[in-house]
Formats: structure tokens, C-alpha cells, sequence
């Protein structure tokens, strides 16, 4: 996977967190960053800084694997997002952005009213 394919998915974990109101994503901030502060909150370790995002999430990995026995041999960082999204239930490939459903949603009954 991608960088970008998993900044993709962590931004649509972040939305759906958002939705179920396990986060609160500020103004000019990124769902992706705000998603990956939350995971780590979660599982009470500190985030390190300065990694390219695949060895941020391996450092996750390793921690999620460890605390929930997982059978993996090793839980690679594209599993670490699959997991996550099996859990928190992102289940749509692409997902909208809620004001974007919101938004579009008021067009269509625009058109339907005319």
C-alpha cells in the first residue's frame, strides 16, 4: 500500500471515529494526524516523532499485537489499518466527508423540489 492509500485510510478512520464521537477534529486540522494522536492516546503510548508514517504505524503494530494476542507472527502496518477499520467499523472504500453528505444531500432535495 501506498503512503497516500494509507493517509486515505487513516483519513477515513478519522471520520468514522469523528462520527462516533471518539474524537473531536479542530479547524485546520487532519483527521489522518487527529486518528493517529487517538490510536496512540488509546493504547497509552507516546508517539514518536520524526518517522515516516509506515514505521509510526509498525511502532503501533507492534503494540497492538502485543496487547490484544493477536495470532499474527507480525501485524504489518497496512493489517494495523485493516484492523482499526474492521473495528471501528469504516466500511465504505470511499467515504465522504459528512459535511460533504450533508451538503449534498440539501442540493438533492433542491432538485427534487423544482
Amino acid at each position: 500500500m501506498t503512503e497516500h492509500q494509507r493517509l486515505q485510510k487513516m483519513r477515513d478512520l478519522g471520520i468514522r471515529l469523528q462520527e462516533l464521537q471518539l474524537i473531536r477534529v479542530e479547524e485546520r486540522a487532519s483527521y489522518a494526524a487527529t486518528a493517529l494522536n487517538f490510536l496512540f492516546q488509546l493504547y497509552k503510548i507516546q508517539k514518536p516523532l520524526g518517522l515516516p508514517l509506515e514505521q509510526t504505524l509498525s511502532v503501533l503494530a507492534h503494540v497492538v499485537q502485543q496487547r490484544h494476542q493477536l495470532p499474527y507472527r507480525r501485524l504489518g502496518p497496512d493489517a494495523l489499518l485493516e484492523f482499526f477499520s474492521h473495528r471501528f467499523a469504516v466500511m465504505q472504500k470511499n467515504r465522504i466527508h459528512p459535511s460533504y453528505r450533508q451538503h449534498t444531500a440539501v442540493k438533492q432535495e433542491h432538485r427534487f423540489v423544482s
